[in-house]
């Protein structure tokens, strides 16, 4: 097994600062596998060309590798533009990127990005979830503020907004990161008087089950947070409790059929466990973040990962 994998190449398009990629690339190399790195902040950083000529037979290209026999699509990132000027190059920068990217259309992905673009979008992932059997929140998504109010009342008042989309915001270079947080009666006005809001019932969160899932290999692991928060992402690691679980057969079910229907072989799924009964879906990442679950657990992933690219 482990020589025929060493008979594979693989790219790894990323950027040069992704821990995930770093990790996994020892590993590679540990295991004599050939990877090359294609990082979207450093592709043009030296001297490079792509000659395409009507006289000569083959293209001539330091840009990128020609032969690959699969593809890994992690995070991409190109410079911030503030300017005219810094706009249009990175349009060019993305346009040239796409353009590379292309010459791999035939080769396997993990996961490709018109799968991982199809499966971003977090209220179509609750309807699919809710279509595929498994529990959701209930859920309001309005500009109405008479609409949202009904909601609250509904639920005794214990809502909380979320994030569409933005995760992080950018101003004038510092980030802000925009999570999970309850929302209450004095801010119903400004939650809805712009945009549309996202707004759910506030559950009774006893753990998050966060499942990572490579191919038919599935890894859960339960988050207990040991402070209180809106949102267990706002909390330390040191204030949470991380820990391998397990899964009844139904959800595990439900979880393949959903990576299955968005055709991915990779993702991450966030569960939330409120009761005695079937935890409830919460949202699917389609690139998800599991390093940090190895550090903190001791349980081996990258193996895993590895060997599903490989497959």
């Amino acid at each position: 097994m482990e020589n025929h994998m060493a008979e594979k190449t693989f790219l790894i398009v990323s950027n040069s600062n992704d821990a995930h990629v770093h990790s996994v690339v020892r590993r590679l190399n540990e295991r004599s596998i050939r990877a090359h790195q294609l990082n979207s902040d450093m592709f043009v950083s030296i001297p490079r060309k792509w000659s395409i000529s009507q006289n000569e037979s083959k293209i001539s290209s330091t840009l990128f590798v020609p032969e690959v026999d699969a593809v890994w699509y992690r995070k991409v990132l190109f410079p911030e533009a503030t300017t005219a000027v810094q706009s249009f190059i990175r349009q060019e920068l993305e346009g040239l990127f796409d353009s590379i990217l292309a010459q791999y259309e035939n080769c396997r992905w993990v996961n490709s990005r018109t799968c991982i673009s199809a499966a971003r979008p977090k209220i179509s992932q609750l309807q699919r979830a809710k279509e595929l059997g498994f529990r959701i929140p209930d859920t309001l998504i309005t500009n109405d503020v008479e609409e949202l109010r009904r909601f609250a009342s509904s639920h005794q008042g214990r809502i909380v907004a979320k994030p569409i989309r933005a995760q992080v915001v950018e101003s004038e270079g510092e980030f802000s990161v925009i999570g999970t947080r309850s929302l209450t009666p004095e801010h119903y006005e400004s939650a809805t008087n712009s945009c549309p809001g996202y707004f759910q019932e506030r559950l009774p969160l006893k753990s998050e089950i966060r499942v990572i899932v490579f191919g038919k290999r599935i890894y859960p692991f339960r988050l207990t947070p040991q402070k209180e928060a809106d949102d267990i992402k706002q909390l330390a690691l040191e204030d949470i409790k991380h820990e391998r679980c397990r899964l009844d057969e139904s959800i595990s079910d439900k979880i393949e059929a959903l990576l299955s229907s968005y055709a991915l072989e990779f993702g991450a799924i966030d569960l939330a466990d409120i009761d005695d009964g079937e935890p409830m879906f919460f949202e699917l990442n389609p690139n998800g973040q599991w390093l940090w679950l190895q550090h903190v657990t001791g349980e081996n992933l990258i193996d895993p990962f590895i060997d599903l690219l490989c497959s």
